[in-house]
């Protein structure tokens, strides 16, 4: 080997140590320099103006629903719902009325395209300003069938607590990663289950510990053996019934202080979360 290739190899080496290092140390910080160079928001902005060509659209409260003409008949169903939603997040998160989009999409595939989620009927996007709804049994919904209204109702009520759960998240000047998904999905689920109390019926349940990011959830969300969902709604029903309807607020207000959503949360129950299943699911 010569002296040049050599010392063409040894400044090579130099050079991916040096990139290496600068990857660790700003890792973090890649997508906000890559959305320096796409304008993401107006990318959003255009989608979302895409979805909604050929929409009709009624102000209800502060937010703005997008239906079709096909589906006018369920706009009294679905402000019902909204108005329950509301009232509901008033007495355990709070109350808030910056606009937002509702839309109702009109097929399975649509709603699974522009949600990135299989099997889903319903879906909340703060970068869109928006969430979506599917409503599975139109006629059910129309004729007022029970079972079907109370669904379509608990999904609505859901994606709503969702928006409100944002607005808190902001205001405490903090963000959705700040926050384990059990948590703000339970609560979701809570409210969309109008707050009633629901029986454990669980063959297994995920350690809530593993339950905290978007990529764990996904994991289990479609998973047969196991309803998180239910296993969230559980925990915050525990929550709510032993500590009162505003230990959501008292939690938040810790995470904020103590920047560990585990350390707010300890210090208001007393509860450590890697054990509180024991609590719960017994």
């Amino acid at each position: 080997m010569t002296k040049k290739i050599f010392f063409i190899l040894v400044l090579l080496i130099a050079i991916l140590f040096v990139i290496k290092v600068g990857v660790d140390k700003y890792k973090e910080n890649i997508p906000q320099l890559l959305s320096s160079f796409i304008d993401l928001e107006k990318v959003e902005e255009d989608r979302k103006e895409e979805l909604l060509e050929g929409y009709n659209h009624i102000n209800f409260e502060h937010l703005t629903i997008y239906y079709l003409e096909s589906d006018k008949e369920l706009l009294l169903a679905t402000k019902n719902a909204l108005d329950y939603g509301i009232k509901l997040n008033q007495q355990i998160i709070g109350s808030y009325n910056k606009p937002y989009d509702v839309v109702i999409f009109k097929n399975n595939n649509e709603i699974e395209s522009f949600s990135g989620l299989e099997y889903s009927t319903g879906f909340n996007s703060p970068s869109m300003n928006m969430f979506g709804i599917l409503p599975e049994n139109r006629e059910g919904i129309i004729k007022n069938v029970g079972p079907t209204v109370w669904l379509y109702n608990k999904n609505i009520m859901h994606e709503y607590t969702h928006y409100v759960f944002t607005q808190k998240l902001s205001e405490l000047e903090m963000n959705d990663s700040d926050i384990p998904l059990w948590f703000s999905e339970g609560i979701a689920e809570y409210i969309g289950m109008n707050g009633m109390e629901v029986p454990n019926t669980l063959s297994k349940i995920v350690p809530l510990n593993e339950l905290t990011t978007h990529e764990q959830w996904n994991t289990y969300r479609t998973d047969p053996l196991y309803d998180i969902y239910l296993q969230s709604n559980l925990a915050i029903q525990f929550i709510i019934n032993e500590y009162g309807s505003d230990v959501i607020n008292k939690i938040l207000i810790q995470t904020q202080i103590q920047r560990e959503f585990e350390v707010g949360f300890q210090n208001v129950t007393g509860l450590d979360v890697s054990n509180l299943s024991n609590s719960i699911y017994e």
